[in-house]
């Protein structure tokens, strides 16, 4: 009963009918149904007398993250802050925790994975009609922005995806999720169905004009292709060819990416402040949600903002929780030809997200925490299936995440000097 819940929870996340559909407009459902599931799979779980954690390593990550979260304002005696910061990530907690833990058998994994490609595929339509008509399903307005490249229409949603690069991000997803049955193994009605649905899905990302969206894109093709052919300069060449044959198609936009651009200046202005907020506050941050509180814009940038409001402890465990989701991942991939699609194409996912996330400020964002919740419960429902496996995360791993985070201010830091 509790997956039942958790199915139109994550409808209504993406969908929001009841925030546009008449006769629905005001219903409170997604809490309704945040809290049936929740409770139905603690009743489940108690039930069957299993685990209330699935036994991978996000699920203790995630709940250090939320500490990480609350210490930055605890340690600045900001208790105002502390509430805030509580309720503010709270629902992102629940709806991570009901994700992973609550798609405990291959088949409800599956059933959710192919749910949100379709929500996408939904989403683009409503963006074509959106592009149109000049305003969407839920008569929000076309974004438009004004800039060198003159005037821009960009198709956007509403709640979690209102912003045109939330929107082009969550394409990419289900684009990456598609992906490995374009290439890859997979039945003939399915191959035709994941070809259509990846050429509608980069045609949304077309129509949201997200230069972060194209370049989640970029990194989702080449990642697939390296670890697809396991072979870096082959898979590199490979998956190079593929994205240079989209960036010629990209949105108008992509022509103002240059750092000595008007964006790209500001963008490394807000860089150069969120380095300067870590040195000031280097252990636990300024504050969750405090970054706007010193500077104009959020980072664009999720490694600075993570580092400037958490500090070193927050930005490596969010780390942490990204190399645990393409190791665990990894590990499926090698040991189960049965998962072996969705386990590179979440790694894809992942990686594409990240790199996108670099130019971007998406560090508390539902979909990244979505996306690391199924690759948590992909690897859980290998696991029920061989139980020696281990998704620990050994020393190396964790001298590894610290170089990562490390690397990740440095290469900020070169990007600034470079200007």
């Amino acid at each position: 009963m509790s997956f039942l819940f958790l199915f139109l929870f994550i409808v209504f996340t993406f969908l929001r009918p009841q925030e546009w559909v008449p006769g629905m407009i005001g219903w409170t459902v997604i809490d309704v149904f945040a809290v049936l599931a929740l409770v139905g799979l603690l009743f489940e779980r108690m039930a069957t007398k299993q685990k209330v954690f699935a036994a991978v390593p996000q699920n203790k990550l995630i709940l250090l993250f939320f500490g990480s979260i609350l210490m930055s304002h605890v340690a600045h005696t900001y208790f105002w802050g502390l509430r805030f910061s509580f309720f503010s990530f709270l629902p992102v907690l629940i709806l991570f925790y009901l994700t992973l833990n609550g798609l405990d058998t291959e088949k409800k994994f599956k059933i959710i994975f192919w749910l949100i490609i379709i929500m996408n595929m939904i989403l683009v339509k409503q963006g074509y009609d959106q592009f149109n008509n000049f305003y969407g399903w839920a008569g929000q307005p076309i974004t438009i922005d004004r800039g060198p490249a003159g005037v821009v229409h960009r198709i956007n949603w509403i709640g979690i995806l209102g912003d045109p690069n939330d929107q082009a991000l969550s394409f990419v997803v289900a684009f990456g999720f598609l992906l490995p049955f374009v290439i890859g193994k997979s039945g003939i009605m399915t191959r035709i169905f994941s070809c259509a649905g990846s050429g509608w899905l980069l045609y949304g990302v077309y129509l949201t004009n997200s230069r972060g969206g194209i370049l989640a894109v970029l990194a989702t093709i080449f990642f697939f292709f390296v670890r697809k052919t396991r072979k870096f300069l082959l898979g590199g060449i490979i998956g190079g060819v593929f994205g240079a044959g989209f960036l010629v198609f990209a949105p108008s936009r992509m022509s103002e990416l240059s750092s000595s651009s008007g964006s790209g200046s500001s963008r490394l202005d807000l860089w150069y402040g969120g380095i300067q907020l870590f040195k000031q506050n280097p252990i636990f941050g300024r504050g969750y949600g405090m970054f706007m509180e010193q500077l104009p814009q959020v980072a664009h940038n999720s490694f600075v903002q993570a580092a400037a409001e958490l500090g070193i402890v927050g930005l490596f465990l969010w780390i942490a929780i990204l190399y645990s989701a393409i190791k665990g991942c990894w590990i499926v991939q090698d040991k189960c030809k049965a998962m072996e699609s969705y386990a590179i194409a979440l790694q894809s996912s992942i990686v594409g997200f990240s790199a996108a996330a670099f130019f971007l400020t998406r560090t508390y964002n539902i979909l990244l925490f979505i996306l690391i919740a199924l690759s948590g419960s992909l690897m859980h429902v290998y696991w029920e299936k061989d139980s020696t496996v281990k998704y620990d995360l050994t020393k190396k791993d964790l001298r590894n995440i610290l170089i990562i985070s490390i690397f990740s201010l440095f290469a900020v830091y070169c990007f600034i000097r470079a200007r």
